[in-house]
């Protein structure tokens, strides 16, 4: 697409853009206006890929990225096995204790992978690591753009990578678990990256036509001319002149006295009137829209949550709305590779807990009312059981004196 600009009258400025898009007639116009921007010969950002790299780079997008991917990594992650009664136990995994295997990567980064997979690419792959004795011991987290085709083989499906040195590699089900995101047809995820590439472009565009208006010289502090005519060596002695003589602490306070007749017009235009602040509030709004946050959490001064206005209400409604769509897929997933009788579980009481004397006073209610013994109570507060009383024997019963003895 190309624009063509010229000049109607000396004060006028008209942008054609296909014969569809006028604007900006007459000395008054926005420098956030993409037309203007193309007729300073900036050039616009009409780029038709948007990655991974490019996408985090939008502040909102990162903070949105990381702060869901690292308050679910943070949660305690459990593997329970139920019991004949109806019970459950904790048991000791891989996947809580060391889930990537042999490879040098803690639980919380692994997590943390697998969920930023998910959040940029919507599905990320577990390829099974074993030992020698074909024990399940690991699992690797491969990026999704190394899986370059997903086909179903009867029930089951078979995965095709490129590998990073060249050649390809196939996998099956039973050496890999996909965990997908929103799916209309069960083999691939549905990228933001993809389906909202226009929204990230546009928000891409207005952070470097922002960079470049800002970095390009156009916020001069005034105009000055002169009825004089000057070539260029006089302009550049009264620009230095004018310099050495108003900037400076030096200067404050100072009178400058130019031998010239000067005219001096101040360039105002502020932020506002360049549209900049309010396009970057639609940007980051379009993002927290994008993964279901309040604009609150993205670091947005003076935003208001719709889920609540205390703590635990926006961690409830973030609980609720976001997180516990993403790990009921990961715990969904992970349960075909355990026995029948175990399962995983993601533990969101701590995300959830209230203030210390809140906490005590429930648990202090729940053990009054029977639900939980003092020692479970204990144990939740993370507190060794009360030692129990020592049990002295009972004393030996002392025979009756017969009636008359002495």
């Amino acid at each position: 697409m190309t624009r063509r600009a010229h000049r109607t009258k000396k004060s006028d400025l008209v942008v054609e853009s296909l014969g569809v898009q006028k604007f900006a007639e007459g000395p008054n116009f926005s420098i956030g206006d993409p037309a203007f921007a193309e007729w300073l010969k900036q050039t616009g950002f009409y780029s038709e890929s948007v990655n991974e790299a490019s996408a985090l780079g939008i502040t909102a997008f990162y903070r949105a990225c990381a702060l869901i991917s690292g308050t679910i990594a943070g949660l305690p992650f459990k593997v329970f096995e139920r019991n004949t009664d109806g019970s459950r136990v904790e048991v000791d995994h891989f996947l809580t204790d060391n889930p990537a295997g042999p490879y040098d990567i803690s639980p919380f980064s692994w997590m943390e992978m697998l969920m930023l997979h998910l959040l940029i690419q919507n599905e990320t792959f577990l390829e099974h690591i074993y030992n020698e004795g074909g024990e399940l011991i690991g699992m690797w987290p491969v990026h999704p753009l190394a899986v370059n085709k997903v086909e179903w083989d009867g029930p089951e499906k078979i995965f095709h990578l490129t590998l990073k040195g060249g050649g390809d590699k196939q996998l099956k089900t039973e050496t890999m678990t996909q965990i997908l995101g929103m799916t209309t047809e069960g083999l691939r995820g549905i990228s933001p990256l993809t389906v909202l590439r226009r929204s990230l472009q546009t928000t891409m565009a207005g952070e470097m036509a922002a960079n470049r208006s800002f970095t390009g010289g156009h916020l001069i502090a005034g105009l000055v001319t002169t009825e004089e005519d000057v070539d260029l060596t006089e302009a550049k002695k009264i620009k230095d002149d004018l310099n050495a003589k108003l900037k400076g602490p030096e200067n404050a306070g100072d009178i400058a006295f130019v031998n010239r007749q000067l005219k001096f017009s101040p360039w105002t235009m502020s932020n506002e009137d360049a549209q900049f602040i309010e396009a970057r509030g639609l940007q980051v709004q379009e993002t927290a829209r994008m993964f279901g946050l309040p604009v609150s959490l993205l670091s947005v001064s003076g935003a208001v949550s719709n889920w609540g206005t205390g703590v635990s209400e926006s961690f409830l409604g973030l609980q609720k709305f976001v997180l516990t769509g993403w790990t009921s897929r990961i715990e969904s997933a992970l349960q075909k590779i355990l026995p029948v009788n175990q399962y995983v579980e993601f533990d969101f009481k701590g995300l959830l807990s209230g203030t210390p004397k809140d906490e005590i006073t429930l648990l202090i209610e729940q053990v009054k009312a029977g639900i939980l013994t003092a020692d479970e109570a204990r144990e939740i507060m993370n507190r060794k059981p009360l030692p129990q009383p020592v049990q002295l024997p009972a004393p030996a019963a002392v025979p009756d004196r017969e009636e008359g003895a002495a």
